[in-house]
């Protein structure tokens, strides 16, 4: 392990050696302690700090530093015998002042004798960031328990990017205890040096003369800064300090915009552009096609060496390389969108920090990351051009949230606040098969990612092995079923107009049930759980908090499991919502008589990516309680007969069922006398056949079906205490009444399908006219029916059923109408009643005259 003292992060060529020399003049001399009431036990790392003494010179661009180690275990004897300075040798140089170790009170002097070894720092290889940064490194001999490190050098230098402007910043306290910490600015007077307290009232003493101005801080017996775990990045609890000789941030953005201009695009940059705005002459589509041109087309990789660090590369080089940092690709893609009339600037955001930069004092420090807003139709699009295989429009491109950003336009900068799309989600299906009870079952799991899920899973998938991805996914499964095996290789599908990406797995698991004793019953049982929506759930290492918690955000998560059992099963349905501030979490059980299915569904979503300190206790209280809920078993005797579904029938279901049974017999009786009147057909009668027998046929089987439907769901004596008894969880009156409008149509269409098929038989004129009715009563019911359950949560719509009494409503209602068959089919009326005709009788003389008269 290293003792690292990183600076600034400036790349440079090697040097030929390191320079030791006296401290330069302008420094205060501090000495080190040589005791201290700091014990082992109360620190970390196996040494103390007993002095940390930063002191910066503006005039002559130098740092100086001295600092102080008590070593207590051999641990810390590791740290602080091998002591390394990083620096760039390009502009800056370093001067070793002093290395002593003090030992019973006397001292060692190292510096002539210590070994110096210098190497390449590439600290970001990982990231694909290049620099020529050196590592001096002093390696010490005779180092023991106890004994005292100190050692003193000096950084003269800085960036000529900056200007000669100076910010910089530092802490006033650490993790573990801390003696002694001395920071010293020395400038002249004709140069103002901003700064800026944080989390802490130590102001400075400032110290004025002809020559000179100092802003000095001494603190000593700084008592250790614990800090909880998972808090956010943003939050910085420590005391720090800000500096800064720019005296706003728009001060900042005209030396930062400057960074950023461009003279010319080279005329193969102009062929590509000219080729893209080629594609179309629509805005968003010119804009999607350059951003994964850009994204994808030119690689992520940075040297970052110098000035470069800061100031981005030409377009035009960019573009020749196929190559960039984040500042590299995003002028390039701002400038190629200007050039087809797209407003886009280049954008500084920190990852981290994000919204808390503008309360902090002007600094290129400031920023880690570059970005490019796009101002298109009236609204603000933000593009990340170093995220590659991104999908979707240009007005859904999923980019990180960093809540601000410093744009920098018209030769200035300024901050502007970031929304983004939040699209986020992954659902998960997860289908358990069994063949029977006790044996083999087969898993089957479709998983399917949207936005950015979607992008960062298609970068996965592009960039490693698909079978070290399903060797991966099958250990996941493993850790909760041993014995699983892959039956299925896995797939996906990728869907990038709307950038959803799905992944196929199928399994076996052969063991999957588990034979346990429950008092004198052996029991097989199955457990499930769903466990990738356990490892998105934020349960922080630090319970008793001061602090905010970190929440992955936005987290949008659903994780359904459906048990296709091989016969029916009784089960309690269930619905729980556990939410706050932060989080909702919903859990629902379900059972599908008709498909022997139990359904488990669990939805997780973030709010807001902390949760405040004042609400930490109730959110790990909802956490836990979250945790309870997720695992769930089914269980059944050994060698025990099918579990049976059938109960006690409800004497008031079948009241109900009689009393809508009736007043569907007298709505048959009166519809019976209906017997319309038709034209004379230009054709002879005929009788039933054709495509009626295939209506005949339907008008047999549907009473029947029905019929089975009603004896197997309504008259169970649980359904309707579950619906109506108050003390029931279950309890729902508007579910209810849902099934009685269920019960009394199903009994009215068995009575309605049993007269139309009587008046079938007869060749009634009724029945075409009486059919209509029924196909179109059939699809409205089913239709309503679905929809006043999914209205209110209660199953999922069965488009299947709308879909079949939909087609069936679309063929027979026109083919009654239309059809020459059905009019010379149904042509009989009812028995008209005879009619007597009277003789008229023989008038007199006396009313004949009357009438002549």
């Amino acid at each position: 392990m290293l003792f690292t003292l990183t600076f600034l992060p400036t790349p440079g060529s090697a040097a030929p050696k390191l320079p030791v020399s006296v401290a330069p003049g302008w420094v205060v001399p501090i000495p080190v302690k040589l005791a201290t009431a700091v014990k082992a036990k109360d620190v970390s790392g196996g040494y103390h700090i007993l002095l940390r003494d930063t002191q910066f010179d503006v005039e002559s661009k130098t740092v100086y530093h001295h600092n102080g180690y008590v070593v207590f275990s051999e641990e810390g004897l590791q740290a602080v015998s091998e002591l390394q300075v990083t620096y760039d040798p390009n502009y800056e140089k370093v001067n070793f002042h002093a290395i002593r170790l003090w030992r019973n009170g006397k001292l060692i002097d190292k510096l002539a004798t210590v070994k110096f070894k210098q190497s390449q720092v590439e600290k970001e290889l990982d990231k694909h960031i290049y620099n020529e940064q050196l590592s001096a490194i002093a390696i010490l001999d005779d180092v023991r328990l106890n004994d005292i490190v100190e050692f003193s050098y000096s950084i003269t230098g800085w960036n000529p990017i900056f200007k000669n402007k100076f910010f910089n910043s530092f802490g006033l306290q650490n993790y573990d205890p801390l003696d002694e910490i001395y920071v010293r600015v020395n400038t002249t007077p004709n140069r103002k040096i901003n700064f800026k307290l944080f989390n802490t009232k130590e102001q400075p003493t400032v110290t004025l003369n002809n020559q000179q101005q100092s802003y000095t801080w001494h603190l000593k017996n700084l008592p250790g800064f614990p800090v909880d775990s998972d808090i956010p990045s943003w939050y910085d609890p420590y005391p720090w300090v800000s500096l800064s000789e720019f005296s706003n941030w728009q001060q900042f953005g005209n030396w930062a915009a400057a960074l950023y201009e461009v003279t010319g695009l080279g005329k193969e940059l102009e062929q590509e552009i000219d080729s893209i705005k080629n594609i179309s002459g629509d805005a968003g589509q010119r804009l999607t096609a350059t951003v994964r041109f850009v994204q994808d087309k030119v690689r992520y990789l940075g040297l970052e060496n110098g000035i470069s660090g800061y100031q981005p590369h030409a377009p035009a080089q960019t573009y020749k390389q196929r190559f960039g940092d984040c500042k590299d690709k995003s002028l390039l893609l701002s400038q190629m969108l200007q050039a087809m009339n797209i407003k886009a600037y280049p954008a500084l955001v920190h990852t981290d920090y994000q919204d808390q930069i503008p309360n902090w004092l002007p600094s290129a420090y400031a920023f880690n990351h570059c970005i490019v807003l796009v101002e298109l139709l009236g609204k603000q699009i933000w593009i990340d051009p170093t995220i590659s295989m991104q999908r979707g429009q240009y007005n859904n491109i999923a980019t990180p949230n960093y809540k601000m950003a410093f744009v920098l336009k018209d030769g200035g900068g300024a901050f502007v606040k970031m929304q983004t799309p939040q699209t986020a989600k992954v659902s998960v299906a997860e289908n358990f098969i069994f063949d029977n009870v006790g044996g083999p079952v087969k898993l089957e799991v479709k998983t399917y990612y949207y936005g950015p899920e979607a992008d960062n899973m298609r970068q996965r998938l592009a960039t490693s092995n698909l079978k070290e991805t399903e060797k991966s996914y099958l250990n996941f499964y493993a850790n909760t079923y041993p014995n699983i095996i892959v039956s299925r290789d896995l797939d996906y599908l990728d869907n990038p107009d709307k950038n959803i990406l799905t992944t196929l797995e199928e399994y076996t698991i052969a063991d999957f049930w588990t034979k346990t004793q429950q008092k004198q019953d052996s029991l097989i049982t199955a457990y499930f759980y769903p466990q990738m929506l356990r490892d998105r759930l934020s349960k922080p290492g630090t319970v008793i908090r001061k602090m905010p918690i970190s929440l992955s955000y936005p987290t949008d998560f659903e994780q359904t499991i459906t048990l296709l059992l091989p016969e029916p099963w009784s089960i309690d349905t269930e619905t729980k919502v556990i939410e706050d501030k932060s989080f909702r979490f919903q859990y629902d059980i379900a059972y599908k008589a008709k498909s022997n299915s139990i359904i488990l569904n669990y939805s997780y979503k973030t709010l807001r990516d902390h949760v405040p300190v004042a609400e930490a206790g109730s959110y790990l209280k909802k956490q836990k309680q979250i945790l309870d809920q997720l695992g769930f078993e089914i269980s059944k005797p050994l060698h025990a007969a099918p579990i049976s579904t059938s109960a006690p029938i409800s004497p008031i279901m079948v009241g109900l069922a009689i009393i809508f049974l009736a007043a569907s017999a007298y709505g048959a009786y009166k519809l019976y006398a209906y017997d319309p009147e038709l034209p004379e057909p230009d054709y002879y009668e005929t009788t039933i056949g054709g495509w009626l027998n295939l209506v005949r046929v339907g008008l047999c089987l549907s009473p029947l079906l029905i019929a089975i439907s009603l004896f197997s769901n309504f008259f169970n004596i649980a359904i309707w205490t579950m619906l109506t008894d108050a003390s029931s969880e279950s309890y729902s009156p508007i579910q209810a009444l849902l099934v009685l409008f269920e019960l009394a149509g199903n009994v009215a269409l068995i009575v309605y399908t049993i007269l139309i098929l009587w008046l079938f038989h007869q060749r009634r004129t009724s029945v075409p006219r009486l059919l209509i009715v029924f196909y179109t009563f059939n699809f409205l019911f089913i239709f309503f029916d679905n929809a006043f359950a999914v209205m209110l949560k209660l199953a999922e719509a069965d488009f299947k059923q709308i879909f079949q009494a939909m087609i069936a409503a679309a063929i027979w209602i026109p083919y009654f109408i239309k059809s020459n068959r059905v009019q010379s089919t149904f042509t009989k009326r009812l028995p008209q009643p005879e009619i007597e005709v009277v003789a008229p009788e023989q008038t007199s003389e006396e009313e004949r005259s009357l009438i002549n008269a």
